[in-house]
């Protein structure tokens, strides 16, 4: 199940991958639709959700190939719960590209949570 806006929509700030985590924190204590364990996608999680297909439209109004049922205007890109030393995968939304840049980098980023669905 995935947050149908993304951190920067929910904030209105950018984050790095670090405070990637205090987002989940407070996202799952705030028990958003009533869950408590969302958390950063995995680098296929992420992936799942791009769509040359689909359209949607990003915060300066630039198209995204993310389904519609998204809310517009998110950044365009999702951090990911895939590491490598003191980087962090981000998936682009935009043209299907990915970069790995340091945990620490004060870029325009944003976090799209995901949950997994329990079976009762």
């Amino acid at each position: 199940m995935w947050k149908k806006t993304d951190s920067f929509q929910d904030t209105k700030k950018w984050i790095n991958w670090l405070k990637c985590r205090d987002h989940v924190q407070k996202v799952n204590a705030e028990k958003f639709a009533g869950y408590g364990n969302w958390r950063l996608p995995n680098q296929a999680e992420a992936w799942s959700l791009f769509d040359l297909t689909q359209k949607n439209r990003d915060k300066y109004g630039d198209d995204l190939y993310l389904h519609p049922v998204f809310e517009p205007g998110s950044a365009g890109v999702t951090w990911t719960s895939d590491t490598r030393d003191s980087a962090a995968l981000i998936i682009q939304y935009e043209d299907g590209g990915q970069i790995w840049p340091s945990q620490y980098a004060n870029l325009n980023m944003a976090v799209r949570l995901v949950r997994d669905l329990l079976k009762n």
